[in-house]
């Protein structure tokens, strides 16, 4: 059983609509998610996302205050999900070859397994503006924070101008080389891994 059918399983346990508030917010984020993958940001709608769920428009404000808070919520969720196996992958490597190596193993796996979930967070199809772009580019940015964290690990001599640009180097690539091989399924995953393996190792070894 699915994390998603287990929400709609808990959903369907409450009578009369008596949701718990976290319950409904998941229920939420679950069917938005899947709107927003199948009809992509310009595509979504409250309404759609309502009649999904079979409740009012104020719940939907309620929680999340309309489709840009929606949207932003289930891609930090997202975000959350990914970084936390990345995190993981890399957290107890001995080395910064083998950091790398897991980490983007990780990343990579992630696109074979769900990309239609990664391409939401990572596909670049959706350029927006004014606030929610802005709170986009925070969720960026803390995760490439993140993985400047562990870069710093193993360059303790690097300057922090340079390990932050290491950060977005690496973020970038892993960003695009995942966007090409979606248009190239053909490659095995461990090519691909290998392939950006030897960009991000050669680039760390250049940190000073």
């Amino acid at each position: 059983m699915t994390p998603k059918t287990t929400t709609a399983s808990r959903v369907a346990g409450y009578k009369h609509g008596r949701v718990p508030r976290a319950v409904r917010e998941q229920q939420l984020l679950d069917l938005a998610e899947q709107l927003f993958m199948d009809n992509g940001y310009a595509g979504f709608s409250i309404e759609d996302l309502c009649q999904a769920a079979q409740v009012s428009r104020p719940v939907v404000y309620d929680h999340f205050g309309g489709k840009d808070g929606i949207y932003l919520a289930c891609l930090r969720r997202i975000r959350d999900e990914f970084e936390a196996a990345l995190i993981d992958a890399a957290g107890t490597a001995p080395t910064a070859t083998a950091a790398i190596e897991q980490a983007a193993d990780a990343f990579f796996a992630i696109v074979e397994r769900d990309p239609r979930r990664w391409s939401l967070v990572y596909g670049g199809t959706t350029v927006l503006t004014g606030p929610i772009a802005e709170d986009l580019y925070a969720l960026r940015a803390r995760t490439i924070d993140r993985i400047a964290a562990i870069a710093a690990r193993f360059a303790p001599t690097a300057s922090p101008e340079a390990i932050a640009a290491y950060a977005h180097f690496i973020s970038g690539a892993g960003e695009q080389l995942g966007r090409w091989w979606l248009h190239n399924p053909d490659i095995p995953r461990p090519r691909v891994v290998a392939n950006y393996v030897s960009f991000a190792t050669a680039a760390l070894t250049q940190l000073k």
